[in-house]
């Protein structure tokens, strides 16, 4: 008897391409370990995607798709946050992929995306503004992308509790982030000459503090694998042999970034917690110091994020560790502030503080309005570890 191909064989080559990649890495898994996966061949992958790259536009498209669609079918704000939760708790991983992934695209299918992911933001803006009728277009806009930040942040972990609890928690991050007060204009800092700071003693970086600096950009922009020693002296300015006299491969300008991702780490986590005086300032230090690592130090944190498979296993080992003891720190500092709430509980509201600081960040010119510094985040990010309960 011949095997039936089954109706929906696109839909199942997506959805076991996205638990690869996100398991593995994009760069880490080929055409042939998908179709290995679902059992087909790789010709009859290549029927429905063109390659690799397409499969993976196709599957973050597909994510932002599915949060739009529950989005225009909400009634209101609570309908579309415990839809949002469901949807994240659920087997549905693809909502996490647009931000972890998209850098693996070329410049025209990041075109595509960012216009999508506008699209789905400015689907939220309504529904914050029926909640919140004094809430600007520009405001409604930034806390959306906070919102999404909540619910993008299981792809981080692998934490769980039972389900209805866990919907829950998120929910409830959910509307925190939603509800959360933007600061008075008049009373926001001048930011006007930050760009100009650090420019006018015309002092130039070591060489090699040159190449690192821009083979951290270059790896979080188009990630590790997409970027050549060539690249890297051209963004330096010179030739890609004088490249390898301060660097022997690619790998230890990788292992260089993320050391020095820790260490910025490791020191922003001891200075909070020998400055404060009681765990609540503990704990406000340290979502300070993290705000800022985010915001002065966005390409490093983020390959921090998204690299750290590129690495050889060693240094993945203490990277890992590195992460684990951080996390713990806060923890500590939020099990003092809030007694009554269980380890794995206050892990999830951590790594959701975290991915939405990062993705607000990150969200293009929404991070770059004049009006904003990291007070508001520091603020929102309290207003979640504190509030949010399952």
């Amino acid at each position: 008897m011949v095997a039936r191909r089954p109706p929906n064989r696109k839909e199942l080559i997506r959805a076991g391409a996205t638990e690869l990649f996100l398991q593995r890495g994009y760069h880490n898994v080929s055409v042939a370990d998908v179709a290995d996966a679902l059992g087909i061949t790789a010709s009859a992958l290549y029927h429905h995607y063109r390659n690799k790259q397409d499969l993976l536009l196709q599957v973050v498209l597909g994510g932002l798709d599915t949060v739009d669609d529950l989005l225009r079918q909400a009634d209101g704000l609570d309908t579309a946050l415990r839809g949002l939760a469901a949807l994240v708790v659920g087997p549905r991983r693809t909502v996490a992929m647009w931000e972890r992934q998209a850098r693996h695209l070329d410049p025209a299918q990041r075109e595509v995306l960012v216009a999508r992911q506008a699209e789905v933001v400015a689907h939220l803006v309504p529904l914050l503004r029926g909640a919140r009728p004094g809430l600007s277009d520009a405001d409604g806009e930034l806390i959306a992308r906070a919102v999404l930040g909540v619910f993008g942040s299981p792809a981080r972990h692998r934490l769980t509790l039972p389900r209805r609890r866990h919907e829950n928690l998120l929910f409830r991050l959910g509307a925190i982030a939603a509800h959360s007060e933007l600061p008075k204009r008049e009373l926001l800092p001048d930011h006007s000459d930050q760009g100009r700071r650090g420019t006018t003693a015309g002092l130039r970086p070591p060489r090699r503090d040159q190449l690192l600096t821009e083979a951290i950009r270059l790896f979080d922009e188009r990630g590790y694998s997409s970027v050549a020693m060539s690249d890297i002296g051209a963004a330096a300015g010179i030739v890609a042999s004088g490249v390898y006299r301060h660097f022997a491969n690619k790998t230890d300008l990788l292992v260089a970034a993320t050391n020095r991702a820790a260490e910025r780490v490791r020191a922003s986590a001891e200075q909070a917690m020998t400055e404060a005086a009681d765990p609540r300032e503990a704990l406000e230090l340290l979502l300070g110091a993290h705000v800022t690592l985010v915001i002065d130090q966005r390409h490093l944190v983020g390959i921090l994020v998204t690299e750290s498979d590129q690495l050889p296993e060693r240094e993945r080992v203490a990277l890992r560790r590195l992460q684990a003891d951080y996390l713990e720190i806060w923890v500590q500092a939020l099990r003092s502030a809030r007694p009554d709430r269980d380890p794995t509980e206050l892990k999830i509201v951590i790594h959701a503080v975290q991915a939405t600081i990062y993705f607000v960040v990150r969200s293009g010119h929404v991070a770059l309005r004049p009006d904003l510094d990291g007070a508001w985040l520091t603020h929102l990010g309290l207003a979640l570890l504190l509030g949010g309960r399952g």
